[in-house]
Parts: structure tokens; C-alpha cells; sequence
């Protein structure tokens, strides 16, 4: 009888075994890349872009970032991708057409680490768009 159950664990374990090493690593950069890396960025929307609610992307004036997004700070300008899954904050406002020029940003986006090696600028889509009304002077 323990002989049986000895048996019956060793296949099961080896069916568990053998399952989770059908899947394998996961890509170093594309879709479903790991490690994934937070950038930030933080400026303003650019003087003569106005969105409008169906809007796919925009273009903002990079003027502070994280780490990760040293290469779009030193370029000075970002084209930021929006999709449905994107937050957007601007006084109460959750569309992205009530964005206005100048207005102050903070955009996080995710990107691979590898895509970002060596000053590379991936595409990135917002995760999440925090705006304030531009500074008046």
C-alpha cells in the first residue's frame, strides 16, 4: 500500500515539474517583457497640441524625469501614447480632452529595461496622466 502512494506522489510530481518547465523565461524586451521599468516623466503638454477625447497619442515638453527616462529628457520632447486603459487626472476631468496646451504634466509609463539600454526611446503608452493648469505669470 505505501508502495502504491510512494508511486502516485512521484508521478504527480513529476507532472508538476514538467508543466512548469513548458513555459521558459520570458522576453527581454517586447510585450510581456520582464524586468519592466517604471518611467517617468514630468513637463508640459506642448504649446499648440490641444487632444481631443479619441485622441491616440500627444506630445509633451520633457523637462524632469526618472532615471529611465534620461533619453526623452535630453531629446526635449515625447510623443506619449494613450489607450483605454490610461488614467487620466486634470481638476476632476478623466478624459484626455480636457487637457489644454501648457498644462503642467506627470506621465508613468511602463517599458523594458533592455529596450532602454544604451539611450533607446521605445514607445510608450500612459499609464497614468496627473495635469495642472499652466502657472499663470
Amino acid at each position: 500500500m505505501r508502495f502504491k502512494l510512494l508511486i502516485v506522489a512521484l508521478v504527480a510530481s513529476l507532472a508538476v515539474v514538467s508543466a512548469a518547465a513548458g513555459k521558459g523565461k520570458p522576453p527581454k524586451n517586447g510585450p510581456g517583457c520582464k524586468p519592466s521599468v517604471k518611467v517617468v516623466l514630468s513637463g508640459v503638454l506642448a504649446a499648440d497640441v490641444d487632444p481631443a477625447d479619441g485622441d491616440t497619442s500627444f506630445t509633451m515638453v520633457v523637462k524632469h524625469s526618472n532615471r529611465f527616462g534620461r533619453a526623452w529628457k535630453q531629446a526635449g520632447s515625447a510623443t506619449v501614447n494613450v489607450d483605454s486603459k490610461t488614467k487620466v487626472r486634470r481638476k476632476g476631468a478623466h478624459n484626455l480632452g480636457a487637457l489644454a496646451p501648457n498644462d503642467r504634466l506627470l506621465v508613468s509609463a511602463k517599458a523594458c529595461k533592455a529596450d532602454l539600454a544604451n539611450g533607446g526611446m521605445p514607445d510608450l503608452t500612459a499609464r497614468k496622466i496627473a495635469a495642472h493648469p499652466a502657472r499663470s505669470q
